[in-house]
């Protein structure tokens, strides 16, 4: 099985794991600030089976592959994707199908898997079907945990039908979005349709909950500072979550807003640029993620086509006063996990993915810092989907430990020392737009598979 030539295909790509030997690399773990040097890594089947400083003797049949002091790390994991938001709103919204999009999303699953990411969790959009055909192997791509439809009220971020379409009748009587009518939304007020919403989404495959409970950038009636849900309806939708041993994650961006998430046990939040240093702490404190899309910190944003020219003066006012929002959440020791989180043309996307890698360092300042938000961190957040976790089986993600999943990296580069080796780039949508692979990336197994050896 090979990749299309458009996306610059897949090297040497085996169905089935095997048995694989690493040996002479440098291994990061995905949690300790340091390369363990001269390691030998073995993998039976999905599984890391042996690390050791001394040689391992290769079991017979197995691969054996001479790392000659590259490091050997943790797929990396990318907590907010939408593959199948992979055109701009306006031609989601009137000129594509469901079968347009889908097309699209295994070209934009094939490309992350091939910049290294192994997992990703897909944070709004119908990727059920996605994930079913990347796990029966009929596409590549990374492991999806989809949430399904995000939830939204009236007037919400998940809102997107035109002004003239939102009547006062029963939700029938109204002209839903396409967002809607693919599936990549649900319009759902009151706790009976929220209830309703989030048990649509799990009934289809969703391994965790999305509900938007402030504004947006990017969407058209709802103000980046409002406060959306009640109470009652984020409680019942953390309710309806937990009753199937999984979990909520929201788009929020105000502490009144999180204050509220966090009274009804929700336990990530997407974005939160505007907590204040007191939220931060409880935070912190109540173990919550946060998986903020760091870019939406970034001078580049003003590039961004998808920004309304009247939110443009907000671009610099963010900077202004938010500038030292990844700092602030180092100092008080909140969780933080990676995101790319770019919806529209997907070429713009992959462009923003390898940006956010570089513009992250800058953010945080610590390359390991943003390795673990790519690994460890963002591994323990997927693991919060408990039974509903479709890859329990293969062991612990982003970490390289005896027991873990084999989702490995052999990269040519020491990212603790230089993150361009996982490419990362300071050009976003300066950046040349032709898909290339990153030539640092010599190896990208995924659950003992090989899906790229360009050694």
């Amino acid at each position: 099985m090979a990749a299309g030539a458009g996306s610059g295909g897949v090297a040497n790509f085996t169905p089935v794991p095997g048995t694989t030997l690493f040996t002479d690399v440098n291994v990061f773990n995905g949690t300790d600030n340091k390369l363990y040097k001269g390691m030998s890594v073995l993998v039976e089947g999905t599984t890391i089976t042996r690390i050791s400083d001394k040689a391992i003797d290769a079991p017979e049949g197995a691969m054996v592959i001479a790392g000659n002091g590259k490091t050997l790390m943790p797929g990396l994991i990318d907590g907010h994707v939408h593959y199948m938001i992979n055109a701009n709103f306006d031609t989601v919204e009137k000129e594509m199908d469901l079968t347009d999009i889908a097309i699209r999303s295994t070209l934009v699953a094939e490309r992350a898997l091939m910049d290294g990411f192994t997992s990703a969790r897909d944070m709004g959009g119908p990727a059920f079907g996605l994930m079913r055909n990347i796990n029966n192997g009929v596409i590549i791509g990374p492991r999806i945990f989809p949430s399904g439809a995000f939830v939204s009220q009236t007037s919400g971020h998940g809102d997107f039908r035109d002004r003239a379409d939102a009547g006062f009748g029963p939700l029938t009587a109204w002209d839903k979005s396409n967002f809607e009518q693919f599936g990549i939304g649900a319009v759902a007020d009151g706790e009976t349709e929220v209830l309703k919403a989030v048990r649509t989404n799990l009934r289809n495959g969703a391994t965790q909950i999305k509900i938007m409970a402030g504004g947006g950038g990017s969407s058209r009636f709802d103000p980046i500072d409002t406060t959306q849900y009640s109470k009652k309806e984020v409680c019942a939708a953390v309710e309806a979550a937990a009753d199937w041993g999984t979990y909520v994650s929201s788009h929020v961006f105000n502490d009144r807003a999180m204050n509220r998430l966090m009274d009804c046990g929700v336990k990530a939040f997407d974005h939160g640029f505007f907590m204040t240093e007191k939220v931060m702490k409880r935070i912190a404190k109540e173990g919550v993620y946060v998986v903020p899309q760091m870019w939406g910190l970034s001078p580049d944003l003003a590039k961004n086509p998808l920004m309304p020219a009247e939110k443009l003066p907000m671009v610099a006012q963010l900077q202004e006063v938010y500038g030292d929002f990844g700092k602030k959440l180092l100092k008080h020791k909140v969780k933080v996990v990676f995101a790319s989180d770019y919806v529209g043309v997907y070429a713009d996307a992959e462009r923003a993915r390898r940006y956010e890698l570089w513009w992250r360092t800058q953010a945080f300042g610590s390359n390991f810092e943003v390795l673990k938000q790519l690994t460890s961190n963002a591994g323990e957040l997927l693991e919060l989907s408990g039974p509903r976790n479709p890859y329990a089986a293969s062991g612990k993600l982003g970490v390289i430990e005896k027991g873990a999943a084999a989702d490995i990296l052999l990269v040519d580069g020491n990212p603790l020392e230089d993150i361009s080796v996982l490419g990362a780039t300071d050009k976003w949508f300066d950046a040349d737009p032709e898909y290339k692979q990153i030539e640092t990336l010599k190896i990208i197994m995924k659950d003992g598979v090989i899906y790229k050896n360009s050694l």
